[in-house]
């Protein structure tokens, strides 16, 4: 071949080359506008406010139906619950709990345990459980242990001291295997000045101890205090990774999740302003006086459709 000819032959070539290319961009940048323009109903729902209940709450609300909620688990999803915070102990708990939820298209990103790390007797023990759990959680798509330390009103200095350097070592070691471990508390945690609560939060590192923010008992657990609780927030709510969510009309447990003592909306300003919300969790309770005036399916339906209202 001559080399006029070669360089024809190759011109054309190369020409037909970049029409092809030209119009592979196109129809690849047709697409990717068309996707831009109408996202799918998957990406839409993608993008709502993930909203868990814990099995406490799971169990207080249909215990006044004389129901066993596990049978209900249908029931949940449908009234828009995306996940069940379980209470459990072993890693048998977990697996077992973690696949039956999924077989119903419940989530488990979170479990909650309670740990006897104060005293020397029981702490390797605990310390062991709570790193075997971490162990297995990732399979099941957990990511958070909550951990409540056991309960003890006035704890001594030693036993609290003790208690948050095991917490430390529990939270080191579970870091590593990328579950976090997140601190919860109750009243007792909030007496004699919140001296365990501090404690905890204050003895211990915060790469290791997480926190998961309790809403309602900071507020009762202070006297029914929308102060303490906003202190206790501004004093550790960046360490907040998960929120419990309770409310209270006149300082009485409310039916549903909604507007009542604490202003919802400046929670929700709190946990919006977070480099990442923390994973939401409902935690509604009953008392002799809460009213009872809906089904369980329809008080989770209408606390859910606040709180993505609210929070999301």
């Amino acid at each position: 071949m001559k080399r006029r000819q070669f360089l024809s032959a190759a011109l054309a070539v190369t020409g037909a080359s970049l029409v092809t290319e030209t119009l592979s961009a196109q129809s690849l940048n047709r697409r990717l506008l068309q996707n831009r323009r109408a996202p799918s109903k998957a990406d839409r729902q993608d993008k709502r406010l993930h909203v868990a209940v814990n099995q406490y709450t799971c169990n207080n609300v249909y215990r006044r139906e004389s129901i066993d909620f596990w049978t209900r688990l249908d029931e949940l999803k449908s009234v828009g619950v995306d996940g069940i915070e379980a209470t459990l102990r072993t890693v048998e708990e977990l697996e077992t709990t973690g696949k039956r939820l999924a077989d119903h298209g419940l989530e488990m990103r979170s479990v909650y345990s309670g740990a006897k790390l104060h005293e020397e007797n029981t702490a390797q023990e605990e310390i062991g459980r709570l790193l075997k759990l971490g162990e297995k959680a990732k399979a099941v798509g957990t990511s958070i242990i909550v951990v409540n330390p056991a309960s003890k009103s006035g704890k001594s200095d030693a036993e609290l001291v003790f208690q948050s350097k095991n917490l430390d070592i529990v939270g080191a070691g579970l870091k590593k295997i990328g579950i976090t471990l997140a601190f919860h508390y109750h009243q007792v945690e909030l007496e004699f000045a919140a001296r365990e609560f501090h404690h905890v939060l204050c003895g211990t590192d915060p790469k290791n101890v997480a926190l998961c923010f309790e809403q309602h008992y900071s507020y009762r657990g202070c006297g029914n205090s929308q102060v303490a609780l906003f202190d206790h927030w501004k004093l550790y709510g960046d360490r907040a990774v998960e929120i419990h969510l309770r409310q209270s009309i006149n300082n009485i447990f409310s039916e549903t999740f909604g507007d009542g003592d604490i202003d919802n909306a400046r929670v929700a300003a709190c946990l919006k302003k977070l480099p990442k919300m923390p994973h939401v969790v409902l935690e509604s309770a009953s008392e002799k006086e809460t009213p009872k005036t809906m089904s369980p399916a329809d008080a989770f339906r209408q606390s859910i459709e606040y709180v993505r209202k609210v929070f999301g």
